[in-house]
């Protein structure tokens, strides 16, 4: 059998119980499992060293969704219905993104995770969707691709349909230095950016690793493990 790409995954810390725990959902782990690659979950630490030996072992990196990002990191006031993450976390994702961006590898980020590509490159958010209906719940709902590289070759189609569970987005007046909005809602919310360097780093605001169109998971994680594949033959 072929050794398998590794695809590390970046974790949540939160209290479950009683205890403080590193977190991941199955379903991040198991849409890897299924499409060719091995999942190797990351846990936080903002520690550059240590975060640089776990980027060594892997041949991409998916950042996960999660609770909201501190709205200090995107200097403004938080909004009074902010659920921020653990700050454990919050710490770690920029220095883990900023490391692997530097090594060439792919990066994936989904919800959360493209929100926080969007923080680390200089942009910033809208804290809270009012009206949030159509991204709240696992709805699902049109998504137009606006061209780009990375959504294209994944689907070969400018129309798709997603899954949202979010009530924050990025802030299209306020987009990453170096990032293109690559795929919008109907009503205007950014639903995928892509950053202009050779790498695919792609952020997309739904969950493709649980959306009932096993299709359509499957091209997203088939085509990361190949575009993993392709960067560790070049290591």
């Amino acid at each position: 059998m072929p050794e398998r790409p590794v695809i590390g995954l970046s974790m949540n810390y939160t209290l479950l119980g009683s205890y403080e725990q590193f977190h991941i959902r199955n379903r991040y782990l198991d849409a890897i499992f299924d499409h060719g690659g091995l999942p190797l979950p990351l846990p936080c630490t903002p520690d550059r060293d240590l975060v640089r030996q776990y980027l060594a072992k892997i041949d991409a990196l998916v950042i996960i969704g999660g609770l909201d990002y501190p709205s200090r990191m995107y200097n403004q006031a938080p909004h009074p219905k902010l659920d921020a993450m653990h700050e454990r976390r919050a710490g770690s994702d920029i220095p883990l993104f900023e490391e692997a961006l530097q090594t060439g590898m792919p990066i994936l980020g989904i919800c959360a995770g493209a929100q926080l590509i969007n923080i680390a490159l200089g942009g910033s958010l809208i804290q809270h969707l009012e009206p949030g209906e159509m991204h709240v719940k696992e709805n699902y709902h049109p998504v137009q691709v606006l061209g780009g590289h990375w959504l294209p070759a994944i689907f070969g189609s400018d129309a798709l349909t997603v899954n949202s569970n979010h009530h924050q987005a990025l802030d299209p007046e306020r987009i990453g230095l170096g990032l293109r909005v690559v795929a919008l809602a109907e009503d205007g919310v950014v639903e995928a950016v892509e950053l202009d360097v050779p790498q695919m780093v792609l952020g997309l605001q739904w969950h493709p690793e649980r959306i009932t169109d096993l299709s359509h998971r499957a091209m997203v994680f088939e085509f990361l493990a190949k575009e993993a594949l392709t960067y560790r033959n070049l290591k």
